[in-house]
């Protein structure tokens, strides 16, 4: 009897024990997998219907009409221990703070991932939709941003990572240019009267890669490049969708290799089909550039190594750039020239732009939104770690010596830049100038240096 009674007994502190286990369903007190995992998702953003187009002065009007193809928003995830981070990228000319702000809030609340730790960038494809201009694509997007963080997240698994880095010449150039009398042309559209002999600023030529290497699925891609994709929409009449030469980089990529491919922008570079630069003009398309691109990665694919380094670190720094008031005197006359721009035809308002100074439509449009603008406005600046690696993202298109600088000052041996977002900050160089990009920026001269070395401080923070 008592050894009958023993038996029950054990059954049922087994059965207890058994239940309390199965019953235990919090992520929070399950054990974690050891290492740096890492996962990928990517969801097509196309609109098939007419969508207002971004990158250019008649983003009000300009609908899209046909797609060449298809837009994406790609996210990958890290996961060390108790903290995950995401890193996204979309196929769209900008996402700007506000709008990084607004996806930010929504994929934390759904996800239960602290704001701080989601990162942002876009690939600057001029040849896709604008945000905040048609609710029905706004909320894809939205969509979209919550569906790639779930599926990245259930993604993970176990990585090593590798990186490789190589100087690409011939393929991108920075477009101001130091004239043969020795004066300079700030932008694309410079006076070639005197003929031009060499740039101004020099470009970002650095192609970094980090493979995240998983036994047990996918291996995963990341491309870093700087280069300003917009010849897809030159080319077909700025009314197709396309992810530019992104898109082809990608596929072509992911066909030969097997893997994801998930492609950063950097700084504000310039494709050499644009160049005034007789040597360097290679006369492809985008599509043609995308594929010569992506025969660079596929070459670079060997020199990978393993990097040892273990943690992830985030931070971020509300920046006060002071904003540049010079052009305030002249908002009477940009809002004139838009208006007449808007209403009439193009030509009529850039006469008028003419006469007034600008050099171009958008130029106007442009300065005509600094009105009643404060002394200061706040930038976003982060940075965050991967094991050995540093990465930087922010609300703006940095300027390639910007990048260069960073790079150069930071703590960490490889240092991805990601940027493509909306707004310029010229440099030093360009303001002497007057550049187009000063000229359609908000910013103050220097604020584009200080902002250089507020993210190598950010990256000290977090190596």
């Amino acid at each position: 009897m008592n050894k009958i009674l023993s038996i029950l007994l054990a059954v049922i502190i087994v059965l207890g024990l058994c239940a309390c286990g199965g019953g235990n369903t919090n992520q929070e007190t399950q054990p974690k997998a050891a290492g740096l995992e890492a996962g990928f998702a990517r969801e097509n953003i196309t609109p098939d219907w007419p969508v207002g187009m971004a990158g250019y002065s008649d983003s009000e009007t300009r609908k899209t009409k046909n797609i060449l193809d298809y837009i994406y928003l790609t996210c990958v995830a890290f996961r060390e221990g108790e903290t995950t981070i995401l890193v996204y990228t979309a196929d769209m000319c900008a996402l700007s703070q506000e709008n990084q702000k607004k996806m930010r809030e929504h994929v934390a609340q759904f996800t239960g991932l602290p704001g701080d730790n989601i990162f942002m960038g876009a690939t600057h494809t001029h040849s896709a939709p604008s945000p905040n201009v048609d609710d029905k694509w706004d909320k894809l997007l939205k969509d979209a941003f919550l569906t790639t963080a779930n599926t990245a997240i259930a993604d993970l698994a176990p990585v090593q990572m590798q990186t490789a880095t190589t100087k690409l010449e011939g393929m991108n150039f920075v477009r101001h240019y130091l004239m043969n009398d020795g004066t300079y042309s700030g932008s694309n559209f410079g006076d070639e009267v005197s003929g031009y002999k060499d740039h101004a600023t020099e470009a970002d030529k650095q192609m970094i890669l980090v493979k995240l290497d998983r036994e047990t699925k996918k291996d995963i891609l990341m491309v870093n490049w700087q280069a300003h994709p917009a010849s897809a929409a030159r080319e077909y009449d700025y009314t197709a969708v396309s992810a530019d030469f992104v898109g082809s980089l990608r596929s072509k990529v992911e066909t030969e290799t097997g893997m994801h491919v998930a492609y950063y922008t950097g700084a504000a570079g310039n494709l050499n089909k644009d160049s005034k630069i007789a040597s360097e003009t290679h006369g492809l398309d985008f599509k043609q550039y995308g594929q010569k691109l992506a025969d660079h990665v596929i070459e670079l694919l060997p020199a990978l190594t393993n990097v040892q380094g273990s943690g992830i670190q985030t931070t971020y720094l509300a920046y006060d750039a002071q904003v540049d008031h010079s052009w305030d005197s002249m908002i009477k006359e940009a809002n004139e020239v838009f208006d007449l721009w808007k209403s009439t035809n193009k030509n009529a308002g850039d006469q008028l732009g003419a006469t007034y100074g600008f050099t171009s439509v958008y130029q106007a449009r442009a300065i005509r939104t600094r009105y009643d603008l404060p002394a200061t406005q706040v930038r976003d600046l982060r940075a965050f770690r991967v094991g050995p690696i540093g990465f930087t993202t922010g609300t703006y298109e940095m300027f390639c010596d910007h990048a260069m600088y960073v790079k150069e000052n930071s703590p960490f041996d490889l240092t991805f830049i990601i940027t493509g977002c909306g707004g310029y900050i010229g440099n030093k160089a360009a303001f002497e100038y007057r550049s187009y990009e000063t000229d359609t920026g908000m910013f103050a001269s220097g604020v584009g240096e200080k902002m250089a070395e507020e993210y190598v401080k950010l990256l000290e923070a977090v190596k």
